[in-house]
């Protein structure tokens, strides 16, 4: 098994590298997949040490709880079976429908169970909830889980597997971090007004508290084992917080609730006209318990704003710091929720991040003034601003090194589409001025990750020029850019002749220019229970995403160009592509909220 560990390469070794023809190979792909427990995973960061923190989505075996299904339910997923499984080449109809009903189904009718639990029931409270996202440690060699809030089903061996489970890094000490919801447990039954009885299944907290069971909750792991929680300023009801990204003085920031909003507080506490003090409507026998009322107000019952925390050495001792937002002299009148959110932090505690704005800067503020959600950097006790509105609606900066440099997007229309673009700016500078380099081409979406001390950025970009649309996304590679030599690279283009993988975002980039990334291979296709998949005697093959560690090759560079471009021998289905643009974009996303 290779070593993740290398000898740094020099800038100017690794400019000369990169200045060789289109195909030079200079990268060697390390995968850090993890097939025999999920189908994709997601680079996130790695540390000098080797150690890698990444992101699984998929798992095999997942626990579908039957007892709390009846009759009707069942008859509805061989319902939802018989009408789509012509639309699912490895799936039949129903093979074994009383094993099934029996809770004991065969592969293929699990997955179905699972298919309609994660798709018509997916909002519906009254049924299981399925996230199945997981964070894994790797050393290169061996890969552990790393379990955040998820609990036990009670009367059950088995975890909910509901967590929203997302790692943004890990410090070059071996601290992790990142943010999970809590686990939906089934609450005791409710009698509704029709005599119909419900278990439903919402957040509990690590007490098993229904209340203050929370949505995103920040934590920190300094020993890969224990989970210290981030807690919230605002922590009623379980609040809201992120960690984001901690510098090498165990400053964290990321988000956090700082306030409730007072509407949807009364709202919510009202004992008439629906609030979950109404005894006409909340209650045994009424429509719905009162923790599934107070559940149904809590995604606009917090504002948040970007957060700072000071973490001891040994992630105890917790101390939080709001960091405002860029709105200045607002209306008195105007109770808009204002946010923002801190993303990076540099070891000299320069943060960036985004913040509602001001759209027009030359206005008086009223109590309707237009507010817009731009980049921003946080400083000397200022949120800053550089967004030009003329060219640019929205922009996030994601990344900063030590130098000052830092990177993002911005969003802007072109050819009547909005695109993001990446760009780089210096932090330092008395007039923060971004520069956005020449990407893929110029109606390509771009946008930059992560950027490391000697000036490489590295992101994802669209290279497919068709007019794209929701069913039909754009494929997207990785790149690499090289702010003092102002080359903007396809890293699939580096990698050898024979590579198998096809590069599709990169996360991270340390000071060797050793890269994190994740990529496209084929393997074979695997049923519910985690069997490889075989009709008619032919093994089905898929393409899935894997967390892939890219290392400079050192010594002779192979010359590629006899092949044809990686873009013509080896995409992607358009329908894999389209499940990774579903994912939300907070997820997977080093140390950042986007």
């Amino acid at each position: 098994m290779k070593n993740l560990i290398k000898t740094a390469l020099t800038l100017s070794i690794t400019s000369a590298l990169f200045a060789q023809a289109a195909f030079a190979a200079t990268y060697e792909v390390i995968d850090l997949g993890l097939v025999d427990t999920v189908k994709h995973t997601y680079g996130v960061e790695k540390n000098p040490n080797g150690q890698a923190i990444i992101s699984g989505v998929s798992g095999y075996n997942f626990p579908v709880q039957f007892q709390y299904l009846d009759e009707d339910d069942f008859d509805d997923i061989v319902r939802y079976a018989e009408i789509y499984h012509d639309q699912i080449f490895e799936l039949t109809d129903i093979q074994d429908e009383d094993a099934l009903r029996a809770g004991t189904p065969v592969p293929n009718d699990l997955q179905w169970a699972i298919n309609w639990l994660g798709g018509t029931k997916r909002g519906d409270t009254r049924y299981q909830k399925i996230s199945d996202t997981f964070v894994f440690l790797t050393d290169g060699v061996t890969s552990i889980p790393l379990t955040i809030f998820d609990q036990i089903i009670p009367g059950t061996s088995d975890y909910t597997r509901s967590t929203a489970e997302i790692p943004k890094g890990i410090t070059n000490d071996g601290w992790s971090f990142g943010s999970s919801s809590a686990p939906y447990m089934p609450l005791p039954p409710h009698t509704d007004d029709d005599d119909d009885t419900y278990v439903h299944w919402i957040p509990h907290d690590s007490t098993g508290d229904p209340i203050n069971g929370f949505a995103t909750r920040g934590w920190v792991s300094f020993d890969g084992t224990s989970i210290i929680e981030v807690t919230p300023l605002e922590a009623s009801y379980g609040g809201l917080s992120a960690v984001n990204d901690i510098n090498a003085n165990r400053v964290a920031v990321g988000t956090s609730s700082v306030s409730l909003n007072p509407q949807i507080l009364e709202d919510m506490l009202d004992d008439d006209d629906r609030g979950c003090n109404d005894p006409d409507y909340v209650g045994d026998g009424e429509n719905v318990s009162y923790e599934v009322c107070i559940f149904s107000y809590k995604a606009r019952l917090f504002f948040s704003n970007a957060v700072k925390w000071s973490v001891n050495d040994d992630g105890s001792g917790v101390v939080a710091t709001d960091l405002g937002t860029g709105i200045i002299n607002p209306d008195p009148e105007d109770e808009r929720p204002f946010t923002s959110a801190a993303t990076g932090i540099n070891d000299s505690g320069v943060i960036v991040g985004y913040s509602n704005f001001w759209w027009d800067y030359d206005e008086t503020p009223s109590r309707t003034e237009r507010v817009g959600s731009f980049a921003a950097v946080f400083k000397d006790d200022q949120v800053i601003d550089f967004t030009d509105r003329d060219d640019y609606f929205e922009s996030r900066a994601l990344d900063i090194a030590n130098t000052g440099l830092f990177t993002g997007y911005m969003y802007a229309f072109i050819n009547g589409k909005a695109r993001t673009k990446f760009f780089y700016a210096n932090a330092t500078d008395d007039v923060i001025t971004p520069i956005f380099p020449e990407d893929f081409f110029k109606g390509s979406a771009s946008t930059g990750f992560a950027i490391n001390e000697t000036g490489f950025i590295v992101g994802e970009g669209e290279v497919e020029t068709f007019n794209d649309n929701g069913s039909t996304p754009r494929r997207r590679h990785g790149f690499l850019y090289d702010i003092n030599t102002d080359t903007f690279s396809d890293i699939n283009s580096f990698l050898t002749c024979e590579s198998q993988y096809t590069v599709v975002e990169a996360r991270d980039i340390n000071d060797a220019n050793e890269i994190l990334a994740t990529a496209f291979v084929k393997q074979d296709k695997r049923n519910a229970v985690g069997e490889v998949i075989v009709i008619d005697g032919e093994t089905i093959t898929e393409d899935v995403l894997r967390a892939v560690y890219l290392v400079p090759i050192e010594g002779e560079i192979e010359d590629c160009s006899e092949i044809e471009e990686k873009t013509e021998r080896k995409g992607a289905s358009f329908g894999v592509f389209a499940f990774l643009s579903l994912i939300p974009l907070m997820l997977f996303r080093r140390r950042k909220f986007i």
